[in-house]
């Protein structure tokens, strides 16, 4: 790919030079055999207008040809320059993305929405890039210098933030890191989450001309500047092919407009897409983020943008199934105190979200506590495996375990506030929960009880055993657990109304006989108390497994997880169907360092079954194989 720049001095321009009804500067870029795009101008300070645009290199030199404004031929000797650009642009293809080239592309990284201190976003490109991260995510945010229009008074943009983010653009293209660039996020159009309604220069109460926050997806006056700012974002940074995506909103579902007027938010959302989409010369796909479901919000999304913080991220990650377009967490954490993550939770996300039906990663949310804990060797394990197996590029598939000792069925509840309609979540002898990644955190007392009312969990115990409940919060109002076995209550504990939400952090536990039973969890209390964790056990085998195969059944790929107390000594078999009949070469793969442990040669049976001996290990490792 090659990026040509125009550039011009255009002297006594009369009105605006950010507004184009008063000013609409564009270039016509010539290349071989007559081929010709126009594309925006931007105004660059002083006397000086630029235009930039990327082709592929095998197209031949292109020219700045001429320049208009207001549709009239601008008399100004044009300047090209010409550089490399190494990365391609990212389009959607069914429930994924390639890259123009064809090239499967798998988003894999996290956030880095603001400067954390000294440590800037250029700075994180940088490891990103060195840890194989292809994937970030930008705020336009005013505390970190990025608002174009909040430092500056009236319809203008302010030129010293352009050049930052001209900074964050060269850095993402210099270290191969994609990242969707967040045009507006919650906290200036928001009163009681994370707030910055008060600051807003467009607030009437500092001199703007909003007296609500909700205006902002109606006023005229807005919708105008908006678009005018659009405008000049497109025409400045819409010839990078490091930007992923135009990201509209951050979380609009805080913002008292969607709260109160849902269906105006999402015209807003469809009005500001198509605005960008006739601009854009180049085709970045064009996205969202909420954690809203349903109505229009992504209507004319190219892809679907949520966000999650729930007690157990491999499961949340487990859950995702895209089903018109493609779908990944942009923004995914631990529930509670996100810095006590070691790092167990970002792995546990990672590693189930590569064995997923996500179109990408689970996205981590809190890139200084990984900057401060020097998570990167976590990533660099994951990219270095997803280049060797080829993972992404497979589909689901089942594998069964059997282990000499038992294990447990250990799992959080993927989804954090919401409603769910299933109630049934059963336990497999294989350790999994089979929809434990729908189940909402918050289990429901009388107040919104139609919301999450239980849960059955049904299972089968071979010897005595138990469960544990670990409960992370009780409502200020008051709730109650109570533990049922077929009906019968065999643990129950409440929490007392106190006047706020508390921090409980305590874990109810019960036997459970031999057999086939119903363990069903109930709130009779007032309000909500969240489960951070449900065990149960001992069932089945003592390790979980995701396996991964291509359709011709000649590749396969898998994660292992130890659900016992302890490393896992050796022993048992992981069995993988649908492959094809022959001999396989088996590469382990160290989840921690990154790297091949060993290799072995297995066979697959002329049924496509093919047993894989388990190896020693501790906490969890991946393998894949390939036909020979």
């Amino acid at each position: 790919m090659m990026t040509y720049e125009a550039q011009f001095e255009l002297p006594r321009v009369a009105g605006n030079p950010y507004d184009p009804e008063k000013n609409d500067v564009r270039f016509v870029f010539r290349g071989p055999g007559g081929k010709q795009k126009t594309q925006l101008g931007f105004f660059d300070g002083g006397t000086l207008w630029r235009a930039r645009i990327t082709v592929e290199a095998k197209e031949g030199k292109w020219q700045a040809a001429s320049a208009t404004r207001n549709g009239a031929l601008v008399r100004a000797k044009l300047t090209t320059l010409a550089q490399a650009q190494p990365l391609h642009f990212v389009r959607r293809k069914g429930l994924g993305f390639v890259h123009d080239d064809g090239r499967l592309y798998w988003p894999l990284g996290h956030n880095v929405a603001w400067r954390s201190g000294s440590f800037d976003v250029s700075d994180a490109f940088a490891k990103l890039g060195a840890a194989g991260e292809n994937w970030s995510r930008v705020w336009m945010c005013h505390w970190d210098g990025k608002n174009l229009d909040w430092e500056t008074k009236g319809d203008t943009l302010s030129l010293s933030v352009a050049r930052r983010w001209d900074g964050i653009v060269a850095a993402a293209q210099k270290h191969g890191v994609y990242f969707q660039l967040v045009l507006q996020h919650h906290g200036p159009y928001a009163l009681s989450v994370n707030s910055n309604w008060g600051e807003n220069p467009w607030n009437a109460k500092n001199g703007g001309f909003l007296n609500t926050t909700a205006e902002f997806f109606t006023h005229p006056e807005a919708l105008r500047r908006t678009k005018n700012k659009l405008r000049y974002i497109v025409a400045r940074w819409g010839y990078s092919p490091s930007i992923l995506a135009w990201e509209l909103f951050n979380e609009v579902e805080w913002t008292e407009g969607a709260k109160n007027a849902p269906k105006t938010v999402e015209a807003w959302h469809q009005s500001m897409a198509a605005h960008l989409r006739s601009l854009d010369i180049h085709r970045h796909l064009v996205t969202t983020s909420s954690h809203l479901s349903g109505g229009d919000l992504y209507a004319a999304m190219d892809y679907e943008q949520p966000h999650a913080y729930p007690p157990d991220l491999a499961a949340t990650a487990l859950a995702v199934t895209p089903t018109t377009k493609p779908v990944f967490y942009g923004e995914i954490g631990p529930s509670g105190d996100l810095n006590s993550d070691t790092g167990q939770h970002l792995k546990a996300g990672l590693w189930a979200s590569l064995f997923s039906d996500a179109s990408g990663a689970a996205q981590y949310w809190t890139w200084d506590h990984i900057e401060r804990r020097n998570l990167y060797g976590l990533f660099k394990a994951a990219t270095g495996f997803v280049n060797a197996s080829g993972v992404t590029a497979l589909r689901r598939i089942s594998a069964r375990v059997i282990t000499p000792d038992g294990g447990v069925a250990s799992s959080g509840p993927g989804k954090g506030w919401g409603e769910t309609k299933r109630t049934e979540y059963p336990i497999r002898a294989d350790g999994m929960i089979e929809g434990i990644g729908e189940m909402p955190s918050f289990l429901q007392g009388t107040a919104h009880r139609e919301m999450f009312p239980k849960a059955d969990l049904p299972v089968t115990l071979r010897q005595p055993g138990s469960i544990a409940v670990e409960v992370q919060t009780a409502a200020r109002s008051g709730g109650t657990l109570v533990i049922k076995v077929d009906g019968q209550v065999v643990a129950e504990k409440a929490y007392p109304a106190s006047g706020r939400d508390t921090s409980v952090n305590e874990t109810l536990t019960a036997a459970i006989p031999v057999g086939t039973h119903k363990i069903t969890l109930e709130n009779p209390g007032a309000d909500w108390v969240t489960i951070r964790k449900i065990t149960v056990g001992p069932v089945g085998a003592s390790v979980s497994a995701l396996a991964k195969s291509d359709q011709g059944g000649t590749r396969a790929a898998l994660w292992l997880r130890r659900t016992a107390t302890g490393a896992h000594p050796g022993g048992g078999t992981v069995t993988l169907s649908g492959l094809r009949a022959g001999a396989y070469k088996l590469v382990w793969w160290d989840t921690d360092a990154g790297k091949a442990l060993r290799e072995q040669a297995l066979s697959a049976t002329a049924s496509g079954q093919l047993a894989i001996p388990l190896p020693a290990f501790t906490g969890d490792i991946a393998a894949y194989l390939t036909r020979k």
